[in-house]
């Protein structure tokens, strides 16, 4: 899976390796870049929020908020909040061939959500407006690992 969340990178538009964040990579934050928000009492995993300045884009729209979730040292979540274009609709069909592009299997649809489940890894777009957007209407793209790797 680490191979096509890696091709999924390549796809990002003007994207800064300083504010990318790949499930597995090390990810040691600190204060002048990252405040927590929360800490899972399910699984531990602690979430982040990138508090620098957002000025990269991804999938043609530009990065309103990145959410990282970490767990003994590593990238387990990634929760990149678009920001939507006033044209947009759901989650546009550009957005979804270009993760599609990238992915062995097809993404499902459910509802409003696509989504993919890789070996112990999962991806997931949705336009949302809810606690993980910050209650603004987000193109969310959200990859996690398995929860049943998190509960060790």
């Amino acid at each position: 899976m680490k191979h096509y969340l890696f091709i999924i990178a390549l796809l990002f538009t003007n994207f800064v390796n300083a504010q990318r964040y790949d499930l597995g990579n090390s990810f040691y934050p600190n204060s002048r870049e990252f405040k927590l928000i929360g800490i899972s009492s399910a699984t531990g995993v602690k979430s982040y929020k990138y508090i620098r300045p957002i000025t990269d884009y991804m999938f043609g729209r530009k990065i309103g908020d990145i959410i990282i979730g970490e767990k003994y040292g590593r990238v387990v979540t990634t929760v990149y909040n678009l920001i939507p274009l006033k044209e947009d609709v759901g989650v546009p069909q550009s957005i979804v061939n270009l993760v599609q592009s990238a992915l062995p299997f097809p993404l499902a649809l459910v509802g409003d959500v696509y989504g993919v489940n890789i070996d112990n890894e999962s991806i997931s777009l949705s336009r949302s407006k809810n606690a993980l957007t910050f209650y603004k209407d987000r193109i969310m793209y959200f990859s996690s690992v398995k929860k049943s790797l998190l509960n060790n």
